[in-house]
């Protein structure tokens, strides 16, 4: 079958597909901030978003190569080749990330302080973007990718802006809708980033890879 209108569900389906295995995996968090809304829950739960990103940038990267195997289970194959390194990167982040919020959400924290943390931590989650979608992709060390992730934030203008221009998205749409609503959207979100990421993908492929056994 190749009519519009397959081709038509067919794109659907590889962005909700993946979406809705996103959700599912983050369930936790979502249930954490409804049920039990507190700086430790979050922190726990949170932990789950990174690995699930991860998994829907893959999943999002590999559907014109590998066609056969489908986004659903493309996600799933994702997560099981990268959730341990994810977590080796995105742990030690978030933690961090949640600790210093919930320092400067308190009445009594200056806005000085306040613009500076935000400032911060948007341009250091600009960098764990790129190394999350450097892992989505790569077998490279942790070590590596962190570094890796810095270079393509620097020499990599195209992604790095439209990172920074879905941060933005994302912020705006938490605080005129809900994180729900954010997350129906992730599956945009990852791809719009796998395709302004292709310019990056070219040059660490040129400059840091020697046989395709460094792509997953």
């Amino acid at each position: 079958m190749s009519g519009p209108l397959y081709r038509a569900s067919a794109a659907v389906y590889d962005v909700l597909g993946p979406t809705a295995c996103f959700l599912l995996a983050c369930l936790p968090f979502a249930l954490a901030i409804v049920v039990a809304p507190s700086a430790v829950t979050i922190a726990v739960a949170g932990i789950l978003i990174g690995p699930a990103w991860t998994a829907l940038l893959y999943a999002t990267s590999v559907l014109r190569s590998d066609r056969d195997r489908g986004p659903v289970r493309s996600f799933w194959r994702g997560y099981r080749l990268n959730w341990r390194q994810t977590c080796m990167v995105w742990v030690p982040y978030w933690l961090l990330l949640v600790v210093a919020g919930a320092d400067v959400v308190t009445p009594t924290t200056p806005t000085v302080l306040r613009w500076g943390v935000g400032i911060v931590a948007a341009l250091s989650m600009v960098w764990m973007s790129a190394a999350l979608l450097l892992i989505s992709r790569y077998s490279f060390r942790t070590r590596d990718v962190l570094r890796l992730g810095l270079y393509v934030v620097v020499v990599a203008p195209r992604s790095t802006t439209t990172n920074l221009a879905l941060l933005v998205l994302a912020g705006a749409t938490v605080y005129f809708t809900s994180e729900s609503v954010l997350g129906l959207l992730a599956g945009v979100f990852a791809f719009v980033t796998v395709t302004a990421a292709r310019g990056a993908f070219d040059l660490v492929d040129a400059r840091f890879t020697v046989d395709t056994d460094a792509t997953r």
